[in-house]
């Protein structure tokens, strides 16, 4: 560098670098300079400085100043970087961060010092009493909770229990004052903090976490205005919850925090009512029913019949045109939360809309349906053996060989009434009933390059991600997107995972019985107007 130019030695930190810009500017072919103001700009750390040590290009030999920022960074880096004389190196660093830190009171270099001090603690054995006081000091002067947290966490290697008692009195004081002034963000550090003090044990701190995540979220409840809608008390639940999983003995605070949760996803949804379509079923269908003229089984089952499938057209079209939510411009992506805190699917604002549409839907065919088949009951109770007649006379081509008697149990619960019985029943009868429709189109359901050949499974059955998928042009585009969404998606019912997995309560197994029943009902008797069944053999087998 040229004599012409001296750099100051009482700058630092944004002082410094901004003087180093500004040579650096006025000499644009030198190098060296420039090399030296990305290592005054980076973070004082080992890792930092190994990247300019693995970069044969970077040099700063030439440069001589007395900057104390400048003189301490470089023999910091020399020490990293294992030259000769590393102890002399590491001396004068610790010597001249602990002389900035004093001068400027910036954190950082106080920081740096402990990091080197404890690679050579024996150098150092003299001094450490001394370190370990004005680590104290240090901690009960700062007004940041972060700063005290890496003030302990890099000096806990110092620390004597007589340090770490009075540390975690001062914490334990300012835990108690921030809470009063619901200062949460604090909290969280001054936790972590009396967790590296050994006051708390780890499960202690995501104990403590969860509680005062609670009340956060309880504050900001305190503070909700008529319909706005507050993103961050479900993330802040949902973030307590989830930081106690696995704890045995949490029980009690782990269905408070579900029964807040779903009371948010339940505030959240009846504001989104509001603003995208309506979920409760307003109309009175009793004039409409009165027009099918339901008089026996057999004109009850053809109004069941009628219902439509939910048309992914339809669907698609209103999202569509539907105005967005305002919502929207403030997430990426929409998620699906369940009972336990767990994310069960991720989607975008229009398939959220879409999903809201088919929900809506699906409430108001299973009215219909209970409302259809209580007054086929009424009119014309049907038996088990004329529905047992009934069904080996329609000879359903959905229906495999030798499962009959599934789909009799099943389809007759319902006309019990016994839909949640029915449900159970249903589904798996309607995996095998899809992999078997696959087959008789000549194509295969078994994954046939893997050493052990299982079966694949209904998500691979039902998705809808690749074209030439194992249903693609053998069944119903619309039928495909419901069961699918029905059966399947974490962001929709996921009525057959749930069901599977004993996820599903009483309610919902009752619920969603209803439209397992009468979507398996359509299959059955209409498996024509829904599936491609070769001509050569009309009976599946």
């Amino acid at each position: 560098m040229s004599n012409d130019y001296q750099i100051p030695e009482n700058i630092y930190s944004r002082e410094l670098c901004s003087e180093l810009y500004r040579i650096a500017q006025l000499f644009p072919e030198n190098q060296e300079i420039k090399n030296l103001l990305s290592l005054i700009r980076s973070p004082i750390t080992d890792e930092s400085f190994k990247i300019f040590i693995d970069d044969k290009n970077f040099t700063i030999s030439s440069i001589k100043t007395n900057n104390k920022e400048i003189v301490a960074i470089m023999n910091d880096f020399n020490f990293v970087r294992g030259d000769d004389d590393k102890i002399n190196s590491i001396k004068k660093a610790i010597g001249l961060y602990e002389e900035l830190y004093d001068k400027t009171q910036e954190l950082n270099y106080f920081l740096r010092l402990l990091q080197l001090v404890k690679k050579v603690k024996s150098v150092f054995k003299d001094r450490l009493v001394d370190f370990e006081e004005k680590v104290i000091t240090i901690f009960s002067n700062l007004d940041s909770s972060y700063y005290q947290f890496s003030l302990v966490d890099t000096s806990e290697f110092l620390l004597e229990s007589d340090s770490k008692n009075l540390m975690t009195s001062i914490s334990l004081r300012l835990l108690s004052k921030y809470e009063s002034e619901n200062n949460y963000s604090a909290i969280k550090w001054q936790i972590k903090i009396l967790n590296k003090l050994k006051h708390f044990t780890n499960n202690d701190m995501r104990i403590q976490n969860a509680l005062y995540l609670e009340k956060e979220g309880d504050f900001l409840t305190s503070k909700k205005k008529e319909r706005t809608y507050y993103p961050t008390i479900l993330a802040l639940y949902t973030e307590a919850l989830k930081g106690i999983k696995g704890i045995a003995d949490q029980t009690v605070l782990k269905d408070r925090l579900s029964e807040k949760i779903k009371n948010e996803q339940k505030d959240f949804f009846e504001l989104l009512k509001k603003m995208t379509i309506s979920t409760t079923l307003e109309s009175d269908y009793t004039q409409w029913l009165d027009s099918l003229e339901i008089i026996d089984f057999q004109s009850g089952l053809s109004a069941l019949l009628h219902l439509p499938i939910l048309d992914e057209k339809s669907l698609s079209a209103w999202s569509e045109n539907n105005p967005n939510s305002s919502l929207g411009q403030f997430f990426d992506n929409y998620v699906h939360i369940t009972d336990k805190g767990t994310i069960s699917g991720s989607t975008d604002e229009k398939q959220f809309s879409v999903n809201l549409a088919r929900n809506h839907c699906r409430n108001v065919i299973i009215d219909l349906v209970i409302k259809i088949t209580d007054r086929m009951i009424q009119k014309d109770p049907i038996s088990k053996n004329a529905l047992a007649n009934f069904l080996i006379m329609d000879k359903s081509p959905f229906i495999p060989e030798g499962r009959e008697v599934f789909f009799l149990e099943g389809l007759y619960m319902g006309f019990q009434n016994n839909f949640m019985t029915a449900g159970h029943l249903l589904i798996p009868q309607i995996e095998n009933c899809l992999k078997n429709i696959i087959e008789v189109n000549g194509r295969n359901t078994i994954k046939l390059d893997e050493p052990v050949q299982h079966d694949n499974t209904l998500g691979s059955i039902l998705s809808l991600k690749e074209s030439g998928n194992m249903l693609d042009g053998i069944c119903n585009k619309d039928l495909l997107s419901e069961l699918n969404s029905f059966l399947i998606d974490g962001n929709s019912a996921n009525f057959r995972n749930k069901i599977c997995h004993g996820l599903a309560s009483p309610t919902e197994s009752y619920h969603y019985g209803i439209y397992v029943w009468w979507i398996t009902l359509k299959m059955v008797l209409l498996t024509k107007d829904f599936f491609e069944i070769p001509k050569r053999d009309s009976n599946i087998s």
